[in-house]
């Protein structure tokens, strides 16, 4: 499936967000399994903002549940 995410957020928050998503690009390419955590602060200065796109505008999949949640802190995993 090829979707598209859309995002807006402030210029400080850029850069750490990218680093996750390379390193789970790197993770997947090199059949490593690691937990990646990105720190959402709650002081107000994280707000993003995302938009979901499907190619070819078939629905998307609904949202998956937490596989593990202890005090808010998830764990989102595929199996």
């Amino acid at each position: 499936m090829k979707f598209i995410v859309e995002c807006e957020m402030k210029d400080r928050w850029v850069s750490h967000f990218m680093g996750m998503l390379k390193y789970m690009q790197q993770l997947g390419s090199s059949g490593a399994s690691r937990e990646v955590t990105f720190y959402a602060d709650g002081d107000g200065d994280f707000q993003p903002k995302f938009k979901f796109r499907r190619r070819w505008f078939r629905k998307l999949p609904e949202v998956a549940k937490p596989t593990g949640d202890i005090y808010g802190n998830r764990l989102y995993d595929a199996g």
